[in-house]
């Protein structure tokens, strides 16, 4: 997968056996989705641009061209009417929906990606608070230690 090619999946994943490598690359990976929500919202105005140019050049074709038609009285109602069911408007504001659509998915990725932050925060604050280690109540610092690795082997072994 090329780095323009990325997984959100994969992106959002927090593997807590490795705790530093996933804060070194996520602000990178933030860096990536937020660009791309930035490229999608100038993909959206500029066609939203389009949509208002197509709608009037529309609107103005069927007001000047109206008397030629056999679609009775000229009113506001008629000539709107008319250009909503235009073909090239509804091609037009299919785009722009598909693109306010697009913008909408990567607000939320965004803001799934602060999130991530946020359980990065809360993983490592439950590695220095020692909620991974093994418990050592009676137990001889030697045992802990021995306890310590087989947990670590096991979990290692899971990966």
């Amino acid at each position: 997968m090329s780095k323009e090619e990325r997984s959100f999946e994969e992106d959002i994943k927090i593997n807590k056996f490795k705790l530093d490598v996933e804060c070194e690359k996520h602000p990178s990976i933030f860096w990536y989705w937020t660009n791309k929500l930035a490229q999608y919202k100038n993909n959206l105005l500029d066609t939203e641009d389009s949509l208002k140019l197509i709608t009037a050049e529309v609107d103005t074709n069927y007001r000047e061209n109206w008397d030629e038609t056999n679609w009775g009285k000229k009113t506001e109602g008629s000539i709107s009417g008319k250009v909503a069911a235009d073909e090239k408007v509804r091609k037009a504001k299919e785009n722009y929906m598909k693109c306010q659509h697009e913008v909408n998915i990567l607000n939320a990725s965004v803001s799934a990606m602060e999130h991530k932050k946020a359980m990065l925060d809360n993983e490592i604050k439950l590695l220095i608070g020692g909620f991974y280690s093994a418990p050592n109540a009676g137990k001889s610092n030697a045992s802990v230690e021995k306890g310590g690795r087989v947990i670590r082997d096991k979990l290692n072994k899971r990966k």
